[in-house]
C-alpha cells in the first residue's frame, strides 16, 4: 500500500557538483556548429529541481512533466525557472496547464521592458499566490512562453465544488481520524513485539515523507538481519548498486576534474550532466577524468530506475520482512489494519495518489466497514466522488496533449502529482517519451491556509476581481504533505485569462506610488488612490511631462547624471538625501556581495557593525564568500537569516559558477564591495562603512546604477552620502 511517490528518491552524494549550470543564465551561449542538444539529455540544476524519472518511448515527441506544488512560493519560483530554461535552452515555448481552459502568452505583460519594478510586482504576486510559476515565467522570460489550459471548465468546476464541500467538513473529518488513529496506535503498542514496532516506525516515517534515502538502508539492514532475500529484486539491487557507486567517489578529485572540464565549456548553457549525456565531451577526453567517467556510469544506472517497479519491489521486500517479524495472527492483522488506516487517511484528506485509489478497490469491503465504525462513511463517499472527477480530468488532459494541434511536438505540462502519476502510465502505454521533474521546494509543505483561501475566491469575469465566500477556512490539525505527489486540484481557476490586463494596470500603480501593496490591491481588482504628485512623478519619468522648478530640482525616479552634474554641491547633497530617503522607504530587497574577510576587517569600526545590523533588520541580503575558517567568523555574520555564505574561492566563482547565488541574483539587485575587484558589469564599492548604506541607494535605482560604474562619479556619490550622514548626525545632536 505504498504511495508511489518519492519526493527525495535518492540522496546522491555528488548531486550538488554535477547539476550546476556551467554559465550564468544571462550570458549568451557561444555560437558555432555545435550549439544544440537533444531534449532527451535534459538535466535540471539541483538548485531548482530534480529529474525523478525518464522513459524513452517509440514516438518522436517528449513530454516534460513538471509536478506542481500548489501555494508554495519556492516551488513556484523554481517551476518558473525550469520553464524559462526549457524555453531558452531547449526551445520549448508551450506549457500545458492544469486549472485553466484558455491559451495565452500574456503578451502585454511580457512586452513590458524588464525593470526592478516589474520584477518586484511579479515576485510579490507569486509569493502571495496571486500568480503561479508558469504565469511568472510567461511574464518575465526573455522569450515568449505560451500557456495552454487543458481543463474542461465544467469538470474543473464540479471538482472544485466537491473540494469546497469537503473543506467545510474538514474539521469533523480530522477529528474522527485522530480518534480512530489514536485507538489504533494503542493497539499496536500493546500487541507488536519490539522488532516489529521498530520496523513499523521506520516504515511509517517513509510512508509519510517518501524519503527513500533514509529508509532504504534500514530496509536492507532489516532484510539481512531477518534473512529476507532481495537478490531477485532487480530495482532493489539497482538502487543498492547506485548507493555503493556514490560512496566510491573521491569528492576532492571529482571537484578538480569538474573545474577542468567546465573551463572548456564555460560559454555553453548546459549542465555537466547534459554535456556528458549529449556526447559533447569526446570519449577520449572523458578517459582523462576517472571520477567523471563514474558519473557517466551513474547516469546510465539512474536511467534504469522505474518508480512503479521500485515501489512494487519495496512492497515485496517489506512483505518478506514482515513474514519474518510477525509472530502471531494478531500482529499480522494489526499491520494490515494500520496500513488500511493510512490509506484511508490519505484518501479522506485528499492526499492520495492513483496507486492509493487502485489499492482501495482491493480493500474496499473491509475498509468501508472500518470507516463506518469510525463514523467516516459519508466523508469516504465525498472523497471518492472527488477522486472520480480527478481521474476523469486525467483523461481530458491526456486527450488534449495527444490530439490538440497546438500541443504537438515537445511540450511541458504542469500538473499536481496525482495527475503526473496517472499521465505517466498513459504515456508509457502510448509509447510517448517523458521526463518527470519535481521542483525544489525546500521540504516545506504547501501553504494550506492560502491554498484554501484561493480555492474559495470567485474571480469576477468582468474585471478579474476576486470575492471571497463567507464561510471560514478550517485549519487541519494534520500537517500538510511536503510532497508534490498528492496534489490534485490547481487553485489557478483560469486566472491566466485576466492576468494580462491586471498586471499592466498594477505595474502602472507601482511606478506611480512605489508601493507594491497598492499595486497588489489593483491586481486583485481593488481600487486604490494615487495622488496627483505621484502621477506627475511618473509622467516626468516617462518624459511625457517636464517638471518645472528651479535648477535644484531633480526627479529621483528618473535620475540623469548629466542634470545631476550641473547642480551645486549643496543641491547635489540635497538630491542624495532624497535618494537615501527613497531607498529607506522602498520595500524591495537589495543585496550586497562581498566576503567574510572584508566584513571581518570592517567590523572593528562600530559604524560597520551598526549598519550590518540595519541591513539584516531591513531584510536585505549579504551574499558572502566564505574565505575564512568557520570558527573565525564573527558572531554577527553567523545569523541564520539575511546572510548567505558560499564556500567558493572568490567573487568571480560566486558570480559565474554558483547556481544558488545566480537564483538569488535574479530576484534582488546587488552591488559588490571588494577593494581591487574589476568589473564593467557591476558597481564595485570600497571597503568603508559608507558602502553599507550606499549599496542600497545604487542597487534600487537603475539609472544611478549605470552612472555609478564610473569610478569618479562613484567617489563623488560616496562623499555626498558621507556629508549627508554627517549633517543628519549634527541635527540629531543639536
Amino acid at each position: 500500500m505504498l504511495k508511489q511517490k518519492f519526493c527525495t528518491v535518492f540522496l546522491f552524494l555528488i548531486i550538488t557538483l554535477i547539476a550546476a549550470p556551467v554559465v550564468l543564465s544571462s550570458e549568451t551561449p557561444e555560437t558555432g556548429t555545435d550549439v544544440s542538444l537533444s531534449l532527451s539529455n535534459l538535466a535540471v540544476p539541483e538548485e531548482i529541481g530534480k529529474v525523478q524519472e525518464r522513459f524513452t518511448g517509440n514516438t518522436a515527441r517528449t513530454v516534460i512533466q513538471i509536478q506542481d506544488v500548489h501555494a508554495q512560493a519556492t516551488a513556484q519560483q523554481n517551476i518558473a525557472a525550469i520553464l524559462e530554461r526549457l524555453c531558452t535552452v531547449f526551445g520549448i515555448e508551450k506549457a500545458a496547464l492544469e486549472g485553466a481552459w484558455v491559451s495565452t502568452s500574456l503578451p502585454k505583460s511580457h512586452a513590458i521592458p524588464t525593470s526592478r519594478e516589474k520584477q518586484l510586482l511579479a515576485g510579490t504576486l507569486l509569493e502571495d499566490d496571486r500568480i503561479s510559476g508558469p504565469a511568472y515565467a510567461a511574464i518575465m522570460s526573455p522569450e515568449p512562453i505560451t500557456l495552454v489550459g487543458i481543463e474542461d471548465e465544467t469538470s474543473y468546476e464540479k471538482n472544485r465544488a466537491l473540494f469546497l464541500d469537503h473543506l467545510g467538513k474538514a474539521k469533523e473529518i480530522d477529528g474522527k481520524l485522530q480518534t480512530y488513529g489514536a485507538s489504533l496506535q494503542e493497539s499496536l503498542k500493546s500487541t507488536w513485539g519490539p522488532e516489529l514496532l521498530s520496523f513499523g516506525d521506520a516504515f511509517g516515517k517513509f510512508r509519510e515523507t517518501s524519503d527513500l534515502g533514509k529508509f532504504f538502508p534500514i530496509l536492507l539492514k532489516t532484510a539481512a538481519a531477518q534473512g529476507a532475500a532481495s537478490s531477485d529484486l532487480a530495482q532493489i539491487t539497482l538502487v543498492r548498486d547506485i548507493m555503493a557507486l556514490e560512496k566510491s567517489f573521491e569528492k576532492e578529485r571529482l571537484e578538480k576534474e569538474i573545474k577542468q572540464v567546465i573551463k572548456k565549456y564555460k560559454n555553453r548553457p548546459w549542465t555537466l550532466e547534459e554535456l556528458i549525456r549529449g556526447g559533447k565531451i569526446p570519449s577520449e577526453e572523458l578517459g582523462l577524468y576517472p571520477e567523471i567517467k563514474k558519473l557517466t556510469l551513474l547516469y546510465k544506472m539512474r536511467d534504469q530506475i522505474s518508480l512503479q517497479d521500485l515501489t512494487s519491489q519495496i512492497e515485496t521486500l517489506t512483505g518478506r520482512i514482515l513474514g519474518k517479524l510477525v509472530r502471531t495472527p494478531e500482529e499480522n492483522a494489526l499491520w494490515k489494519k494500520n496500513e488500511r488506516f493510512y490509506l484511508a487517511r490519505r484518501i479522506l484528506l485528499l492526499q492520495a495518489t492513483p496507486a492509493d485509489i487502485k489499492t482501495y478497490e482491493s480493500e474496499k469491503l473491509v475498509l468501508q466497514s472500518e470507516l463506518a465504525n469510525a463514523g467516516l462513511s459519508e466523508a469516504l463517499s465525498l472523497s471518492l466522488d472527488f477522486y472520480e472527477l480527478v481521474k476523469k480530468r486525467d483523461e481530458i488532459f491526456f486527450d488534449r496533449l495527444v490530439n490538440d494541434p497546438s500541443l504537438a511536438g515537445n511540450v511541458a505540462i504542469v500538473t499536481g502529482g496525482f495527475h503526473t502519476d496517472g499521465l505517466s502510465q498513459r504515456f508509457r502505454d502510448a509509447g510517448i517519451s517523458y521526463i518527470t521533474i519535481t521542483p525544489e521546494f525546500g521540504g516545506t509543505p504547501m501553504n494550506e491556509k492560502i491554498y484554501n483561501e484561493r480555492m474559495k475566491e470567485n474571480p469576477n469575469a468582468g474585471n478579474g476581481k476576486r470575492n471571497r465566500s463567507t464561510f471560514p477556512v478550517p485549519r487541519s490539525p494534520f500537517p500538510a504533505s511536503a510532497s508534490a505527489d498528492g496534489q490534485t486540484l490547481s487553485e489557478l481557476r483560469n486566472a491566466i485569462a485576466w492576468i494580462d490586463e491586471r498586471f499592466s494596470e498594477a505595474l502602472q500603480v507601482l511606478f506611480q506610488t512605489k508601493d507594491v501593496r497598492k499595486a497588489s490591491k489593483v491586481f486583485e481588482g481593488q481600487t486604490v488612490s494615487v495622488s496627483k504628485a505621484e502621477k506627475i512623478t511618473r509622467l516626468v519619468a516617462e518624459k511625457r511631462l517636464r517638471r518645472s522648478g528651479g535648477p535644484g530640482i531633480v526627479d529621483i525616479s528618473a535620475f540623469r547624471e548629466s542634470e545631476f552634474m550641473t547642480l551645486t554641491r549643496s543641491e547635489q547633497r540635497e538630491t542624495v538625501q532624497q535618494l537615501m530617503e527613497q531607498a529607506h522607504r522602498a520595500e524591495q530587497k537589495a543585496m550586497l556581495v562581498s566576503s567574510i574577510s572584508v566584513l571581518q576587517g570592517m567590523l572593528s569600526d562600530p559604524r560597520s557593525e551598526t549598519r550590518v545590523k540595519e541591513i539584516l533588520a531591513r531584510g536585505d541580503v549579504l551574499a558572502l564568500v566564505q574565505d575564512v575558517p568557520l570558527e573565525e567568523v564573527p558572531e554577527i555574520l553567523l545569523v541564520p537569516r539575511g546572510i548567505e555564505r558560499f564556500e567558493v574561492q572568490n567573487i568571480n566563482q560566486l558570480l559565474s559558477e554558483t547556481p544558488k547565488f545566480q537564483q538569488i541574483a535574479r530576484k534582488w539587485p546587488f552591488a559588490i564591495m571588494k577593494e581591487g575587484y574589476q568589473s564593467d558589469r557591476y558597481v564595485v564599492l570600497t571597503e568603508q562603512p559608507v558602502s553599507l548604506i550606499l549599496y542600497r541607494i545604487i542597487a534600487l535605482n537603475p539609472n544611478l546604477y549605470q552612472a555609478a560604474k564610473n569610478p569618479e562619479f562613484l567617489k563623488l556619490l560616496q562623499d555626498l552620502v558621507t556629508e549627508a550622514l554627517a549633517q543628519e548626525a549634527s541635527r540629531k545632536a543639536a
